[in-house]
């Protein structure tokens, strides 16, 4: 691994330690509970802040991608469990998981070798972008 490789791998390890220690996060993730329109936009804020410009990456990239669509690709960036992800939501586990096959095709949609390099999960490619 190459020292910009190594350096890379450590700004990625560093901001998402970043984004555990949130308070906002933390708290979440300690007491998943359904959000209300001031809790998502007070989650995006976070996120752009840490993740720069998160959500607007994604909507310049992925224009398909709906509202719900970014909520989830929030929450997966934020390492949620799906049961986590289900009480933010209010939705089931199972409307979780259709949810990122959904996902999953709409992204497919604007690039459809995104997942090629590595066999890379959604899970994975969110990680990292």
């Amino acid at each position: 691994m190459s020292s910009h490789q190594e350096l890379e791998e450590r700004v990625r390890e560093l901001t998402a330690e970043l984004a555990d220690y949130h308070e906002f996060i933390w708290r979440l993730r300690e007491n998943p509970v359904y959000l209300e329109m001031d809790g998502w936009n007070r989650l995006e804020e976070v996120i752009n802040k840490i993740y720069k410009d998160y959500t607007q990456r994604l909507k310049e990239d992925f224009p398909l991608l709906t509202e719900l669509d970014i909520q989830l690709c929030i929450l997966l960036k934020l390492q949620f469990t799906i049961s986590q992800i289900a009480a933010i939501t209010a939705v089931s586990s199972s409307s979780v998981s259709v949810q990122k096959t959904r996902l999953k095709k709409r992204l497919l949609q604007t690039n459809p070798h995104l997942f090629d390099e590595n066999n890379k999960t959604l899970d994975t490619f969110l990680l990292e972008y």
